[in-house]
């Protein structure tokens, strides 16, 4: 992904967040889905990652996911032994975020909190 992305990769148990993993989990995890899922304000698309990466994915699972954001951009990537397996992670990918955003649209756009002073 892009240098001015921040990674805020999420590591599942299946593997660990060096460079040196980077090359063997394309080969241990074959399988790629990428989204770039637009959001109507960076703060919005942090709160939706914030939101997805708090459950890494179970040890049984095989898939890794990591998430990045590129302005009012979440960066997705779903990697996994096996296309049955990768498709039932982006199938509980989806509709987490499905969740997500409709909770996002249900409470409107995130305000800012301001600090309270004690006089």
């Amino acid at each position: 992904m892009d240098e001015n992305v921040e990674d805020n990769g999420v590591q599942d148990d299946y593997m660990d967040s060096d460079e040196d993993n980077e090359v063997s989990a394309s080969k241990e995890l074959p399988a790629v889905a990428k989204f770039e899922v637009p959001f109507n304000s960076s703060r919005e698309a942090e709160i939706a990652r914030n939101s997805l990466q708090v459950d890494p994915e179970p040890r049984r699972g095989g898939s890794k996911k990591t998430f990045a954001l590129k302005d009012n951009i979440l960066c997705v990537e779903i990697r996994s032994v096996d296309v049955r397996q990768l498709r039932s992670a982006v199938c509980s990918f989806m509709d987490l975020l499905n969740l997500v955003t409709k909770t996002i649209d249900q409470f409107g756009p995130p305000v800012q909190q301001s600090k309270k002073m004690c006089v």
